[in-house]
């Protein structure tokens, strides 16, 4: 569902998170079309550095208002249009075996849903492509966290450090490790979302070759000749 300027304009100049918990920085503008919905807000990340998010990213929850990971937010759109898909190829199939829609009419819609699922495989290809990337990323800043965990450890246990310090910086720590691994968990979660339905695409195509394949090799009726005179 689109927001509506009224349900964004009480988070102007407040500080927002992303949906795992993690501080963005301060809602500064919104922007809106004229009926009211919104479009995109502009998040100042500090002194010097804004961007823009779009409202495709944004959602509001019990916690208020929330902005999703680029990458979440075209996995669910791709996901949305793999399964309209999935749907849609099944019931054009299932029609026609039946004899329930006309041939020309299946044949136009057919060449329509491939062009359609061509280009529905392209950008879950490239989807799948910048979600391991992120995964990557995540990885490897869990590995930095934890780097920097163990030399806080090491330097408190040598009383190195004050307590009060010490614990405020490894919750800090904690925090940020426990969100990277939450999230590169739902990547892995989208892509098999992703992966499935793909392969029930293929499954609803390849049982329907199957199907003209054993109609094809079927005999035709036996043709008699009678012959008169004899």
């Amino acid at each position: 569902m689109a927001l509506k300027l009224e349900d964004v304009s009480q988070y102007l100049g407040q500080v927002i998170h992303d949906v795992y918990g993690r501080r963005i920085g301060t809602v500064v503008a919104i922007y809106s079309e004229v009926d009211g919905t919104v479009t995109a807000i502009e998040v100042s990340k500090n002194d010097e550095t804004y961007e823009t998010i779009e409202a495709s990213r944004l959602e509001c929850c019990s916690d208020g208002l929330r902005i999703r990971p680029q990458w979440l937010a075209k996995a669910r759109v791709v996901e949305r249009k793999l399964d309209i898909l999935k749907k849609r190829v099944k019931a054009l199939e299932d029609l026609y075996s039946r004899g329930q829609i006309p041939e020309h009419a299946y044949k136009e819609l057919k060449e329509k849903l491939s062009r359609e699922l061509e280009k529905a495989r392209n950008e879950a290809k490239e989807l799948k492509e910048e979600l391991r990337k992120r995964s990557y990323e995540l990885e490897n800043f869990v590995l930095r966290i934890e780097k920097a965990m163990t030399h806080l450890m090491v330097s408190y246990t040598a009383g190195e450090l004050p307590q009060q310090g010490f614990e405020a910086s490894m919750n800090y720590l904690r925090f940020a490790k426990q969100n990277a691994q939450e999230e590169k968990k739902d990547i892995e979660k989208h892509m098999g979302n992703i992966s499935k339905l793909l392969e029930e695409i293929n499954s609803v195509l390849e049982k329907k070759e199957e199907e003209s394949e054993i109609t094809a090799s079927l005999p035709g009726p036996m043709v008699v000749k009678v012959m008169e005179g004899l």
